[in-house]
């Protein structure tokens, strides 16, 4: 005999019901951002290039790690980027926002 649960309606058929709620509001919650790497590169432009070469020879810099730099280091992953340059340090503008990091932390990421 069929387990019965809440109001008589058997179990399995409360597992497919919850289901199929949550698949619908699955589908009407909107992806997260993007993060682009075009937009991070301008916010690059503004923010970064007085300190870093953003572009791979156009800007030489001794004080700063050049993002190519950054990139290819074997350890850079996007969620890392993202947590550094959320915390301030020394000369870093802390007044980015979390898209424009995300976006950053993408533009550097595609130098890889």
């Amino acid at each position: 005999m069929t387990e019965l649960a809440a109001f008589g309606v058997p179990m399995k058929a409360q597992c497919r019901l919850a289901i199929a709620i949550l698949a619908g509001v699955a589908a009407l919650v909107p992806p997260a951002a993007a993060q682009d790497v075009k937009a991070g590169y301008i916010v690059a432009q503004r923010f970064c290039a007085s300190c870093h070469e953003i572009e791979r020879g156009r800007f030489r810099n001794d004080r700063s790690p050049s993002f190519a730099t950054i990139a290819s280091r074997p350890t850079t992953g996007i969620t890392g980027l993202e947590m550094f340059l959320s915390n301030p340090y020394y000369g870093k503008p802390d007044y980015l926002t979390l898209p424009e990091i995300a976006d950053v932390s993408a533009y550097i990421f595609s130098l890889k």
